[in-house]
């Protein structure tokens, strides 16, 4: 890689140095109780590149010096006098004294080695740092589906994304007494009430993520700093997604909720529709009309048949019913030896005119303002048995009334 080419996109891609120092604030409830218990204390900035973080442990009363292997990013750090050195971040750690440092950090470092390399770094971090010592790894977070998928490749000198369970676990597995995960910068405010949309699920997750790892210590040393790993950090994918489900649904309910009212008020206004003066007045025009429009559809001398088919079922019906009522009187009336009688003609003639066999059942439901008007039933041969049963049990059980 050329000169100062890490420099240059570091500047175009990483943000300003009052940007980034502005972000890196966000550490100081957890660095700043150690000045209090090592008030001489020392802190060692891995891949310090341009030193915003450099500059502000110095503002904050630590003794801070920093290496990078980039001599274009720390150009900017001698530029404003820190005190860095061109060296590995590993070689710089195992020069440190045992229990020496009060920090050691590395942001955006952790994601441009070999995990075996950053298993070292994890493990000379602890035994460089004194009781109850930091450790702080900031990476991008590929939680962030963004990131994850797209922006992480960005630079081209980044290896793989590493998951936070995985970077907490890894301190955990090297001895630390208790790790942080920290999510910063998150796009998304969840508590503004905003609508979220789908690009806020895909890239509102925190875009970076730090482990803040402490070293084991006597409980009342760890207690000075309990209160910044008490808090919560930044935005989780889990905690998006599931603001997102939720505003979906409320939106839902707001559709169900003005659909309801809709179809309210169109039933009231049929109710008075229905229900006035004009609407019985018409009655005949609108029955000339409909019959009108079946003419057209059926022919004159069809829709004379299926009048007669409909004054003539309901007789039919009665008819039967009568029979039904009287067994005896059905049984003298019903067919013998293959031969039918009155009743079996009269049982044949109504299911004759009822609707054909396989065809569409057309039933007339009046000016009921909560009924459709027409009602279409599709049959089967079977079904249409089905049907003719039921009509015939039903006429039996009002003939018993």
């Amino acid at each position: 890689m050329s000169d100062g080419f890490y420099r240059a996109f570091e500047d175009q891609h990483r943000g300003s140095r009052e940007l980034i120092k502005t972000r890196q604030r966000a550490y100081l409830p957890f660095i700043d109780p150690l000045k209090a218990l090592y008030p001489d204390a020392y802190a060692l900035d891995l891949g310090c590149g341009r030193g915003e973080w450099l500059e502000l442990l110095t503002e904050s009363g630590f003794k801070a010096s920093g290496v990078d292997l980039d001599d274009g990013m720390l150009a900017v750090c001698r530029e404003r006098g820190l005190a860095v050195q061109t060296k590995d971040a590993v070689t710089g750690l195992q020069e440190q004294s045992d229990a020496s440092l009060a920090v050691v950090s590395g942001f955006h470092l952790a994601e441009h080695i070999p995990f075996e390399a950053l298993q070292s770094l994890i493990s000379e971090s602890l035994r460089a740092l004194k009781p109850a010592g930091l450790l702080i790894l900031e990476t991008p977070n590929p939680e962030n589906i963004v990131v994850g998928t797209a922006n992480f490749y960005l630079d081209p000198t980044h290896r793989q994304p590493i998951p936070p369970l995985l970077l907490s676990f890894l301190a955990e597995y090297c001895g630390f007494a208790r790790v942080k995960v920290i999510r910063l910068q998150a796009p998304v405010d969840l508590n503004a009430g905003r609508k979220l949309n789908m690009h806020d699920v895909l890239g509102g997750v925190s875009p970076d993520y730090a482990i803040v790892a402490q070293k084991a210590a006597p409980e009342e040393v760890l207690r000075a700093v309990s209160l910044a790993f008490e808090q919560e950090y930044g935005v989780t994918l889990g905690q998006l997604s599931s603001a997102y489900d939720q505003q979906i649904e409320a939106r839902l309910q707001q559709t169900v909720d003005l659909a309801q009212q809709a179809l309210t008020k169109s039933v009231h206004a049929l109710d008075a529709i229905y229900a006035s003066s004009s609407w019985r007045v018409t009655r005949p025009l609108r029955w000339f009309g409909q019959q009108v429009t079946l003419v057209q559809r059926d022919g004159v001398m069809g829709r004379v048949k299926a009048l007669i088919k409909k004054a003539l079922r309901p007789t039919l019906a009665v008819t039967i019913s009568f029979f039904d009522a009287r067994p005896s009187l059905r049984a003298r009336h019903s067919g013998v030896g293959g031969k039918k009688g009155l009743y079996d003609k009269l049982s044949s003639l109504y299911l004759r005119i009822s609707p054909e066999e396989g065809s569409s059942i057309s039933l007339q439901l009046g000016d009921s303002p909560h009924a459709p008007i027409l009602t279409m039933i599709e049959s089967t041969p079977h079904a249409k048995q089905v049907y003719a049963d039921m009509i015939a049990e039903l006429e039996k059980s009002k003939g018993r009334q």
